[in-house]
């Protein structure tokens, strides 16, 4: 089968397996994630509880991405993968199972949020450093491309998803079907066929192999500077995702209201995603990335001061197009600089910038409680903005990939 440009990296059965998976696994991660928020809001009311699930959810990045980048390096990323996916499956169902009974708690849904927030640590990380070796060298750009569309389709369907199933079946059918997809996704793991790699880490200690990945990244300006700026507007930007349901309760839309919400966001991430795609191997990514960072910081602004549904959504799907773009030129960026031998320590470090979500979430969710969360997403975007003109400025590094 002849694929076109735009889709060359499909044409790789392991890559279409791999990409397969990701979808299954990100549509049900998404709409878990908005059916948690709305779970946590109906039991408590509170900006802070969706701030801890949000924390709780995302917090195990933090401890578990080094260890698991180490592992990925030494080990069978293909079965680390069905690993992670079979545990988070095994959770995700007992969660279902407390809410469709009627016997679940707050405490039950924020330690099984923690503990599939712990096993998805593995999952995505893996899932990244598996793309290049699921492709010819020269598809690596379409690949990573590819993968951040398909991410950003998933950011639409699941929640689009989530919001009709809560309304008219209920909450518990979004955690089923979560499991279901991570059921499938360990099947088109293990019916992978990844051609052997070197694993020269497997030579030293874990400590030398960590020693070294630190290493590479503090000497490698390129990949030290890329690590920054993706760090920041996570930490500081992305935690405003967790403050959604707020939003719809103060729009008075509903469940429903709060699926449109992130449904829009998602449709913005994927014109992004596609615009990338489209642009194919384009010079001055580094120039675009920062430029792409400050748009979102605006976009947080603009939806801060929005006091009506239709200005809420324009300014979400700005979000989600001017993110994509960032995101992705970034991990594009990374994979085509980082050797394998070294790629699951440093995309581990990369995915520690979402693990240091929670100490923005948090202390966000905390602000919302006291002073709403249309303030309390201005500060966020305010930050992200003084961030990426601070790097363009001082950052030389980054303008000059």
């Amino acid at each position: 089968m002849r694929w076109p440009d735009a889709l060359a990296s499909l044409r790789h059965r392991n890559y279409r397996l791999l990409w397969s998976g990701t979808a299954l696994t990100q549509t049900g991660q998404w709409a878990q994630q908005v059916a948690t928020g709305w779970l946590v809001l109906d039991m408590t009311g509170s900006g802070f509880y969706l701030g801890l699930a949000g924390f709780l959810r995302s917090i195990p990045q933090l401890f578990l991405s080094i260890p698991g980048g180490v592992l990925a390096d030494r080990t069978d990323r293909g079965r680390l993968l069905a690993y992670g996916q079979g545990v988070s499956a095994i959770f995700t169902l007992l969660l279902a199972v407390l809410i469709w009974s009627g016997q679940v708690e707050l405490w039950h849904v924020l330690v099984l949020t923690f503990v599939i927030g712990s096993a998805m640590s593995l999952i995505f990380p893996v899932r990244q450093t598996l793309v290049p070796n699921a492709v010819d060298r020269e598809d690596l750009q379409n690949a990573v491309a590819l993968n951040s569309a398909g991410l950003n389709l998933t950011r639409t369907a699941g929640p689009a998803l989530a919001g009709v199933l809560i309304v008219s079946v209920g909450i518990s059918i979004c955690f089923f079907l979560q499991a279901i997809g991570l059921l499938l996704s360990y099947w088109t793991t293990i019916a992978m066929r990844l051609p052997p790699r070197e694993r020269k880490a497997t030579l030293a200690s874990p400590r030398a192999d960590l020693a070294e990945g630190w290493r590479y990244i503090t000497t490698t300006p390129a990949v030290a500077g890329l690590l920054l700026t993706a760090l920041i507007p996570t930490t500081l930007g992305m935690p405003y995702m967790a403050l959604l349901p707020m939003f719809a309760r103060e729009l008075e839309i509903g469940a429903g209201g709060l699926g449109l919400l992130m449904t829009v966001m998602g449709v913005g991430s994927i014109l992004g995603s596609v615009a990338f795609t489209a642009a194919g191997n384009f010079a001055r990514k580094g120039q675009m990335m920062l430029t792409c960072s400050g748009l979102f910081g605006i976009a947080l602004l603009l939806l801060a001061v929005s006091g009506d549904l239709a200005f809420a959504l324009a300014s979400l799907l700005a979000a989600g197009l001017s993110s994509a773009i960032y995101q992705a030129t970034n991990q594009t960026l990374l994979q085509s600089i980082v050797p394998d031998g070294l790629r699951g320590r440093v995309i581990s470090a990369y995915n520690l910038t979402w693990g240091m979500m929670p100490l923005g979430t948090l202390p966000l969710g905390w602000l919302a409680d006291h002073t709403g969360a249309p303030f309390a997403v201005g500060v966020a975007g305010t930050l992200v903005v003084l961030f990426s003109g601070y790097a363009a400025l001082r950052l030389p590094a980054m303008r000059a990939l």
